[in-house]
């Protein structure tokens, strides 16, 4: 070093980091004020700038100055460069309302969808911790998961909602949620979250749709522990375990079906399933063995499953006779055990949610999103809603979810969908009347135009109109020739009260 250098006057820059290194909040801060006037965008003068500010006490300046730098960055699209200052922000004002909306925005910009919406749910946490109303935050939250319709979304605010006690809107966004996973074919997603709806309540549109998604699941050891209780709930519903039957067979599991099933102590729902198995597994001996088995059980019901049989497999079981023997019914002892099960059905649902615990992050959700997005363009998104809220009992909200779907591709599952929220309603006769206008609709096909027929026909028999009721299925069967309209053609055609 020569001698000059010992006398050359220092650089404010120089300055500036020596005050920083010294600890001298005071300089450092009168002096990073003029260099940042020069160089406002040198993150190496801000940081230790703002670091000072913040030992004086002056958190208002330093975050000023922060969301300043951080909304100049989003302008000229340096995303990666705002993020981590907007981070800093909160680390500093939790609280800043501005902050977390540009932080949200900014991760969406990048698509980062997953991180903008754990920012907001954190940032609502963060709030009522401190006590400090909330709603601002919720609105961003319900205004988010509602572009970006992922069930992710959905589940995570409806896990929210359940720690506020507000059971009734987290289990509206739990169904949507499991819809929206069914869809996309995440069925161990769906039934985590259909599991969580059931904690709050039962039906059986939600059992209906956990066999659903047990039906696809790869996990045997699971599918027998959740399905046979929720068999014995059902077992004086013949539809219900037809569905099972039916969702079995489109998955193609149908063998394990029967090995569960087979597994069963409950006489009358192990007869009826094997039978129906059997049946659509083209095993017509072991099938009607198990028919006649039932038929000792239960009457009423093996009448049922026989005449869903006859009008089904009627080819098949031409010259076919029923066989004499039938094995001892079970002991009441073991049917008690069957009662124990369903009472054990709780433990097993909740062992299982809290097995799940924190859900994964999906690895695609951009690319779901996408998909979904899709939805809204062909009324599926509207739909998905509206069957959630019809199998939750809301008519009113299901019928406005689905008018939006009328002008779609999808205007036939809408139109049966408000059909259906009409007749849930009892409003019988306002359903016919939209029914009626709604078959002229050019644009259905004969085959959508038949099954509003049937719907027709559905509602007149509720009506106690047989006549009217039998002419509709008629008029529906010469286009569907479905064995379920054929069974509700024999049906009433059987009844005294049809002439």
């Amino acid at each position: 070093m020569g001698l000059f250098d010992l006398f050359k006057k220092k650089s404010p820059e120089e300055l500036f980091f020596e005050a920083v290194k010294a600890g001298d909040a005071m300089e450092t801060v009168k002096l990073g004020e003029e260099l940042l006037r020069q160089r406002p965008n040198d993150l190496s003068i801000l940081n230790p700038y703002i670091d000072a500010l913040i030992r004086l006490g002056k958190k208002e300046d330093a975050v000023k100055l922060l969301l300043s730098f951080a909304e100049e960055r989003i302008k000229e699209d340096y995303y990666d460069v705002a993020i981590p200052i907007l981070k800093r922000i909160l680390k500093i004002d939790p609280l800043n309302l501005k902050a977390i909306k540009l932080l949200a925005n900014t991760y969406k910009k990048k698509e980062l969808f997953y991180e903008a919406f754990n920012t907001l749910v954190e940032s609502y946490r963060r709030f009522k911790e401190s006590g400090i109303r909330a709603d601002s935050i919720k609105e961003l939250i319900e205004d988010f998961i509602k572009e970006q319709f992922h069930p992710l979304f959905y589940e995570r605010y409806a896990d929210l909602l359940m720690e506020e006690k507000d059971t009734e809107n987290a289990l509206v966004n739990y169904v949507l949620a499991a819809n929206l996973y069914l869809k996309l074919g995440n069925y161990k997603s769906a039934l985590r979250t259909l599991l969580k709806a059931e904690q709050i309540r039962k039906n059986e549109s939600l059992d209906r749709q956990v066999v659903e998604a047990l039906a696809h699941i790869d996990d045997p050891k699971l599918i027998k522990d959740l399905l046979p209780p929720l068999l014995q709930n059902y077992k004086n519903n013949e539809e219900f375990l037809k569905f099972v039957v039916s969702v079995f067979s489109e998955a193609d599991r149908l063998p394990l079906l029967k090995q569960i099933v087979k597994e069963l102590q409950a006489p009358k729902v192990k007869y009826t399933l094997l039978a129906l198995i059997n049946f659509e597994l083209g095993e017509v001996e072991e099938a009607q063995e198990y028919l006649e088995k039932l038929k000792l059980v239960d009457r009423d019901l093996y009448e049922k499953i026989a005449a869903t049989v006859k009008s089904k497999y009627q080819e098949v079981l031409e010259g076919i006779e029923f066989p004499e023997e039938v094995e001892e019914l079970p002991e009441p002892e073991q049917v008690l055990e069957v009662l124990e099960q369903v009472l054990d059905l709780n433990d097993i649902v909740s062992e299982y949610v809290e097995k799940i615990g924190e859900e994964e992050k999906p690895s695609e959700i951009k690319q779901e999103i996408e998909t979904l997005k899709t939805f809204e363009k062909d009324g599926r998104k509207a739909l998905s809603t509206a069957e959630a809220l019809l199998g939750l009992g809301k008519f009113d909200e299901a019928i406005e979810a689905a008018k939006a779907a009328l002008n779609t591709e999808n205007a036939f599952k809408a139109t049966a969908l408000i059909a259906e929220a009409m007749i849930g309603k009892g409003e019988l006769t306002d359903a016919l009347s939209f029914l009626l206008e709604a078959i002229k609709n050019s644009s259905l096909t004969p085959e959508e135009k038949a099954r509003l027929k049937v719907l027709i026909g559905d509602i007149h028999k509720i009506k106690g109109e047989l006549n009217k009721a039998l002419m509709w299925y008629r008029e529906a069967q010469k286009v569907l020739n479905d064995p379920e309209v054929q069974e509700k053609i024999e049906e009433i055609e059987g009844s005294e009260q049809a002439v």
